[in-house]
């Protein structure tokens, strides 16, 4: 008690923080990655989207449907509304007449200002000469190192490599109309320059996009991402959870992007191409793709059909090396996307062919239908009806076998202070699309239907409240659940603003039925999340944040457990300080704690935390000049409850692991 005692003592005085960043876009997303909790990878590839979207933002008076599209937070409605303004009153003469459009309340206003800007020079007529575009396009080359302080078990035995994570990253881009990129990355304990790694890098993310190239809208050559509708059939992007689907009201998108993300899960390798066959108003495009990509894959006993497809990326040890690249992917397909007015109709038609046959281990009853065979198509169609306060939007899709998956939703929003929506789903527990991801309670666009509403009201301009509440039913056996199940996921928040401080307060309760102890019936597995947090933005560059963090689960046994947590952000000219401090006690991992951090450029820092400890951190970052931006950041995590972390060639035979990350950063 007394230890405790003397680390609350601690954190009051230090006083920590989470910086507002100058109120960029990571203040919105902290608030909503720690609201989700941070349960999906796909988080880390949400940040580094958002990350390229800040640093090359939209000239918002020569902005197309599908760029506005591609910012993740807009709905349908916002981006309808700012074309209808660029319409009727031409271009904006400043950001200050966001204010104009309706629909943007204050918070998507000056979150959309992080990614666009006011450009007033003519659009051009045509597509550069590529001496203007070598001459007036902008370099960026990034290096970042992860230097652990500690040794694996793995570092000592067993991994193929050194245990420095590493990522070197160029970009090119002349606006957003040519892009250039090239990822190398490495996570620690793989070889560079060695074994199957012969080419140096583990991972490599390349390509080349251009866009408005007379009537191809979109050209991408190399790495990239699609996604369609409401990701039913193809959706190579990041969902933002049940959150973020509110902050959205459920649109749909049909874009593509290049790949530039460290992730080795959801990019195709090949061409895509948008091709506009009619112009506005009644818009008539046509995207087709073309992509061969190897995967990597756990092999069954006969050393040759499929009995997993991996997405990690993990080539430590030579058996993970053995599951590298055995599988060769090839995709084809097509999109149609018409659109005029509020009202807007697509159809897709998808062909994903393995050259090794897909074989899960059917003998295991919630993997009985999973996808299996080496050819599997499907077809859609999305659809989307606005008004000026009323969408409408889904997507309808079928297998190659028939089975059927569809998603709909309904938002209404008379006023930018309120919003309110609606969404069903049913996936059929036998449909199977290789590249789907969209709205779930699971992971999984299969065996599952419900009904989710959720709203956000700003009754004042310093309050606002955002709650929903989704059931899921689950007609086939999952993970730990041998029967037809449900979930009951409902969520509240409130947030008050004023002046320079932040007061915000969620609570969050999800029952999810479990198999029992004996897996005679099913069971109620409880979990029970809170947070309270206060923030200050004071002058002088300076933001202070406090917050405590309380999680109870209740299956089988139950687990409580808390966290306390302050951080401190300072600016002095062209250095930025920042730092952080928490305690954490949890009586088991069930009641885990997720905590935000910064991080420095293109990392994304969410751990979590169980058991007894201590987490502290500090970060610098310095603009030497104006082409350089060298950032460091050390932390480290003390645990009072064992004197060793981690299991198998992950176990650290300390109770306390310090890891230093640089980056440098150089533009031109």
């Amino acid at each position: 008690m007394r230890r405790l005692s003397f680390i609350i003592c601690c954190l009051l005085s230090v006083a920590c923080c989470y910086a507002q960043e100058d109120g960029s876009w990571q203040h919105a997303f902290r608030q909503l990655s720690e609201e989700e909790d941070l349960e999906s990878g796909a988080w880390e590839g949400a940040y580094e989207l958002l990350s390229d979207l800040a640093e090359q933002p939209l000239d918002i008076n020569q902005a197309t449907r599908e760029e506005l599209e591609a910012i993740p937070f807009l709905t349908a409605q916002q981006v309808e509304d700012i074309l209808d303004y660029r319409y009727r009153h031409g271009e904006l003469q400043t950001l200050g007449e966001l204010q104009m459009i309706p629909s943007l309340d204050y918070n998507h206003r000056r979150l959309l200002q992080c990614f666009v800007f006011v450009g007033h020079s003519p659009q051009e007529p045509a597509f550069p000469r590529l001496d203007s575009i070598l001459k007036r396009g902008r370099h960026e080359l990034t290096a970042s190192l992860r230097v652990p302080f500690y040794q694996r078990e793995g570092d000592i035995d067993g991994y193929l490599g050194y245990p420095y994570k590493h990522t070197l990253r160029y970009k090119f881009h002349y606006g957003t109309r040519v892009q250039v990129g090239l990822l190398g990355t490495q996570d620690a304990g793989e070889p560079f320059l060695a074994n199957r790694n012969y080419t140096g890098y583990d991972h490599y993310a390349w390509y080349l996009m251009v866009r408005r190239l007379g009537r191809v809208e979109a050209l991408t050559v190399g790495q990239y991402r699609l996604t369609f509708g409401m990701g039913l059939i193809m959706n190579g992007g990041f969902n933002l959870g049940k959150l973020g689907t509110l902050q959205n009201l459920g649109r749909s998108v049909n874009v593509i992007r290049p790949n530039s993300s460290r992730m080795e899960d959801g990019y195709l390798q090949g061409a895509a191409c948008t091709v506009n066959l009619h112009p506005s108003p009644v818009t008539l495009n046509l995207t087709a793709y073309a992509s061969v990509r190897p995967l990597d894959a756990t092999l069954n006993k006969d050393g040759q059909t499929i009995a997993t497809l991996l997405t990690d990326g993990y080539h430590r040890t030579p058996g993970e090396m053995e599951k590298k690249h055995n599988v060769t992917m090839t995709d084809a397909g097509l999109h149609l996307d018409f659109q005029t007015g509020g009202l807007h109709l697509g159809a897709t038609a998808a062909y994903t062919h393995l050259n090794r046959e897909l074989k899960p281990d059917a003998s295991t009853l919630y993997r009985r239908y999973y996808s299996a065979g080496t050819d599997f198509s499907n077809f859609g169609i999305d659809y989307r009806y606005i008004t000026h306060s009323l969408s409408v939007s889904g997507e309808t899709a079928i297998d190659n076998n028939g089975k059927l998956a569809t998603i709909n939703t309904v938002s209404y929003q008379p006023s930018s202070a309120f919003s309110i929506m609606a969404l069903q789903r049913f996936y059929s527990y036998r449909y199977g699309a290789l590249h789907a991801r969209s709205f779930a309670e699971g992971s999984r666009v299969q065996n599952e239907s419900g009904i989710y509403l959720g709203a956000t009201w700003r009754p004042s301009r310093l309050l606002q409240l955002t709650a929903y509440t989704d059931y899921a039913y689950f007609a086939w056996a999952r993970y730990l659940v041998s029967r037809p199940s449900h979930s009951w996921d409902n969520f509240v928040s409130a947030t008050c603003n004023k002046g320079p401080w932040t007061v915000h307060a969620r609570y969050r309760l999800h029952l999810r039925q479990r198999d029992n102890a004996d897996k005679t019936a099913l069971t109620d597995r409880i979990e029970h999340r809170s947070r309270l947090s206060v923030s200050a933005a004071l002058a002088d560059g300076l933001s202070l944040h406090t917050q405590g963090d309380i999680a109870y689960a209740d299956y089988n046994d139950a687990s409580f457990g808390y966290m306390i947590s302050e951080r401190l952000a300072c600016r002095w000219q062209h250095l930025r300080l920042s730092g952080g401090i928490g305690y954490f006690h949890t009586d088991s991992y069930d009641s885990r704690i997720y905590l935000y951090e910064q991080a420095p450029l293109h990392q994304f820092s969410f751990p979590m935390f169980y058991g007894e400890g201590i987490r502290y951190w500090l970060m610098a970052r310095a603009e030497l000049s104006g082409h350089f931006v060298l950032t460091a950041k050390l932390g480290t995590v003390n645990y009072f409850d064992r004197s060793s972390i981690g299991t198998g060639k992950q176990k650290v035979g300390h109770s306390a692991m310090t890891d230093l990350d640089i980056q440098l950063s150089m533009k031109l």
